[in-house]
This record gives structure tokens, C-alpha cells and sequence, in this order.
């Protein structure tokens, strides 16, 4: 998938932890961007990536070292950067948002035909039953779904909390 789509999703998925987790607009704002911003750490391994552009010699490292869609793509990079940033004494609510970014790419490169090696270090690749090209069309269009429904998330909160507040509650 594309940069955007993971990044359309990360938005949606912090979004919704956002919603269900915090009334402060201020930690809301801090776990959506947490989730987006750990939506693209997977494709650290892929120099032409968004993050590997930024970070280009971790990048050529990590993709030399490891290859695309292998370890940062993983079950294993997810349970090690819960742990560092448990000794980083990062709070849970973040830990979790950052969980849930790199989980939403890992599950949108599970529907493209190279898939992932969510168990490694074995080298078996996990390709979901449905799969589509990077780029291509439901790509593209996944990242408009997923933006409008984070727009349809929020619009639906304001208003029921308007309401509430209207009815006194």
C-alpha cells in the first residue's frame, strides 16, 4: 500500500482509540498523531519509503540487514518496540496507539500480493485471501474510504456529545 493509505488508516484507527479512550482535546490530538506516525515506521526497511527518505542510512541499514517486509513488518518489531518504549517509560495510552499504528500497516500489507513475514524470523510471508496492487485504484480509493470515515467518526461524536451536552449529561 501506498504512504497515504497507511497513513489514512493510522488516522482512522487513532481516531477511533482517540474517541473511546480520552474527552482532552490536547491527548486526543497527541494519540491520533501517534498512530499516524507509527503507520509508516514498518517501511523503515524501504529507503524509498516516507520514513526512509527522512532517515536514509537506518533505512539502507535496516533494508540491507533485513529486507522489505520482513522484520519490521512483524509480530516480533511489534512486541520490541512495546518494549522499548515501556523502558522509555512512554505512557500505555501511547505504547497502544503506537501498537495500533504499525498493526494497521502490517494488516494493509497483508493485502497486497508480496505480503509479510509476520512471524519472523521465519520466512513465511502472510498474504491475506484478497490482495491489491500497491498504487493501483482500491489503493487509492482505500485511502478516500478511510478518510471519509474518520470524518464520519468525528462528525458523529460532535454530534452526540452535542447532545449530551444539550440534555444536560
Amino acid at each position: 500500500m501506498t504512504g497515504k493509505t497507511h497513513l489514512a488508516f493510522g488516522i482512522l484507527l487513532g481516531t477511533g482509540y482517540a474517541l473511546r479512550t480520552t474527552t482532552d482535546l490536547g491527548q486526543s490530538v497527541a494519540i491520533i498523531a501517534t498512530t499516524a506516525a507509527f503507520s509508516l515506521v514498518p517501511d523503515i526497511c524501504h529507503a524509498g519509503s516516507k520514513i526512509g527518505r527522512k532517515l536514509k542510512l537506518l533505512s539502507l541499514l535496516i533494508g540491507f540487514f533485513f529486507g522489505h517486509r520482513t522484520m519490521t513488518h512483524s509480530l516480533f518489531f511489534m512486541g520490541l518496540t512495546a518494549v522499548i518504549l515501556t523502558l522509555l517509560d512512554i505512557d500505555f495510552i501511547y505504547i497502544i496507539s503506537s501498537l495500533l499504528g504499525i498493526a494497521s500497516h502490517i494488516i494493509l500489507d497483508m493485502l497486497t500480493p508480496r505480503g509479510v513475514a509476520l512471524f519472523f524470523p521465519l520466512d513465511y510471508k502472510v498474504v491475506l485471501p484478497i490482495h491489491f496492487k500497491t498504487g493501483g485504484i482500491v489503493d487509492l480509493s482505500l485511502a478516500t474510504t478511510f478518510t471519509l470515515l474518520t470524518v464520519y467518526l468525528v462528525y458523529v461524536e460532535m454530534f452526540h456529545r452535542t447532545i449530551n451536552w444539550l440534555n444536560g449529561y
